[in-house]
């Protein structure tokens, strides 16, 4: 009998804990829900701000196909009032070439500088992007540049 009741009491417990917690919590999608990482998806004008070695700075990015490659032009220029001013004068701006992919096990965009449209000095190098895509944002680290940085930029 208390053999039975505890059975019962172990079953009435699982059975109310378990309906309780049916629509509570925060959806967290699989780790092979789809997440956009398709390169079509990725072209456009972007628009917001990274930071590196010099603070926070403007950033516009055009990612387009071209001959079966995708490519971006990482343009560059200062922002009034942030932390780049101690580092860039007004006007100072600059752009590249980046090469663009999708790295299917991460789910990421890499982005790859590799030619300079205009350089503004001889001390600035490129940064590479690597990030995902949520909606209109797409947000994620700046490589290269002297430390651990990040960008966001919003499809315009």
């Amino acid at each position: 009998m208390k053999r039975n009741l505890n059975l019962g009491l172990v079953l009435f417990f699982t059975l109310v804990f378990g309906l309780s917690m049916v629509g509570c919590g925060t959806f967290v999608p699989a780790a092979d829900a789809p997440i956009s990482y398709s390169l079509p998806d990725l072209i456009g004008v972007w628009e917001g701000s990274y930071t590196a070695n010099q603070g926070e700075t403007g950033l516009t990015m055009t990612v387009y196909e071209e001959n079966g490659h995708y490519k971006a032009i990482f343009y560059f220029y200062y922002l009034p009032g942030r932390t780049n001013t101690a580092f860039m004068q007004e006007g100072e701006e600059g752009s590249y070439y980046m090469n663009v992919s999708a790295n299917h096990s991460t789910r990421k965009y890499n982005l790859v500088g590799y030619e300079w449209i205009d350089r503004p000095g001889s001390s600035w190098s490129f940064v590479d992007l690597e990030g995902i895509v949520h909606g209109n944002v797409f947000t994620g680290t700046v490589l290269g540049g002297g430390g651990t940085f990040s960008f966001r930029v919003v499809r315009k």
